[in-house]
């Protein structure tokens, strides 16, 4: 019997061999230092406080099985909680169903806007949107159709169509779907995105047995990469927050640009400047503006070194301003 289960497992181990070959491998990490000032900076709020920490740190694989993709990120994240924990941050198998359609199952990034499906490692600022997290969760799970054509003229046609779970991760009387396209025109770099995402999901009320069941959210907005430019603005709208007539709508808009040092250690320097602007209640006028300027210093295609001054510019009268903040990041990835 032994035996029997030896020359199995032999057999299986000689056929994976054969057929599948290894998945590439990725670690990516990024560390922070954060300094505030201001009414509310080190008053025993964590999100507040001067600090050292681990922004991120993952390793990543992925490859593909007959005509099957998978990948997988297994670290920690802080924009999964205040304090970074080991968590699966990502994971997917794909089936490729065309050779420009694949489905199947998904947690990650979903496609509402350029910053949501950018990694935070590849974005201008130093963050995602302030609102990008009220608008939907981070990494929902969920079947995920996607489709990519090529066109005429270098331009492409992008789609992404999910369902997901709910703001607080189940199908209990929640859910998200979410329909989302890029086209890339025929201007080299240009890209126009559209969003519109149905969510049903429980109010953040005490008894929290309340629901919003005609929620909806829809974005649009362009992005040009090109010529040593990046300009990107958004415009988010959306109905159904912490009650079900809450209407939010957010903006924002930035541009960077990359410098030439034409030194081997340091070959790009990438100033840039980023402006926020989210009304939290459309009904009572509830304008939050953001304002963050930096400078990336690239070290290589994969690394660079992060300065930014964040501050929020304007709040709606009795609301409390959250404090400024310095930040400096370094972060890797192989």
């Amino acid at each position: 019997m032994r035996l029997m289960i030896t020359i199995c497992i032999t057999m299986f181990a000689v056929l994976l061999s054969a057929q599948v070959e290894p998945p590439q491998t990725h670690a990516a990490i990024m560390l922070d230092a954060k300094f505030y000032h201001g009414d509310r900076a080190n008053d025993g709020n964590y999100d507040f406080s001067n600090r050292f920490q681990v922004r991120k740190a993952e390793i990543s694989f992925e490859g593909e099985l007959e005509r099957f993709e998978y990948a997988a990120a297994l670290g920690m994240c802080t924009c999964s909680g205040n304090a970074a924990m080991v968590d699966i941050q990502e994971a997917e198998i794909m089936y490729n169903l065309l050779d420009c359609a694949k489905i199947g199952i998904r947690k990650g990034h979903v496609l509402r806007g350029f910053a949501s499906t950018t990694e935070c490692q590849g974005l201008l600022a130093s963050e995602k949107p302030n609102h990008s997290m009220t608008f939907g969760t981070c990494h929902p799970i969920g079947v995920a159709l996607e489709t990519y054509h090529e066109l005429s003229h270098n331009m492409a046609l992008e789609t992404e169509l999910g369902f997901f779970n709910g703001g607080n991760s189940t199908l209990d009387n929640e859910h998200e779907v979410n329909l989302g396209v890029i086209f890339q025109t025929p201007l080299p770099g240009l890209s126009a995105m559209g969003v519109y995402n149905h969510a049903n999901r429980k109010y953040f009320d005490p008894s929290f047995n309340q629901y919003s069941e005609n929620g909806y959210r829809w974005a649009a907005g362009l992005e040009y990469v090109a010529n040593s430019l990046w300009i990107a603005s958004e415009f988010h709208r959306g109905k159904g927050f912490e009650r079900d007539d809450q209407e939010m709508e957010a903006w924002y808009a930035q541009a960077g640009y990359d410098i030439g040092t034409g030194l081997k250690c340091l070959p790009t320097i990438q100033p840039y400047v980023y402006f926020e602007n989210w009304n939290k209640d459309v009904a009572n006028d509830a304008n939050y503006k953001f304002l963050e300027a930096g400078v990336n210093f690239k070290t290589s295609a994969n690394s660079m070194l992060r300065f930014a001054y964040k501050s929020m510019i304007e709040k709606p009268a009795g609301a409390v301003a959250d404090p400024d903040q310095i930040l400096a990041r370094i972060q890797v990835a192989l």
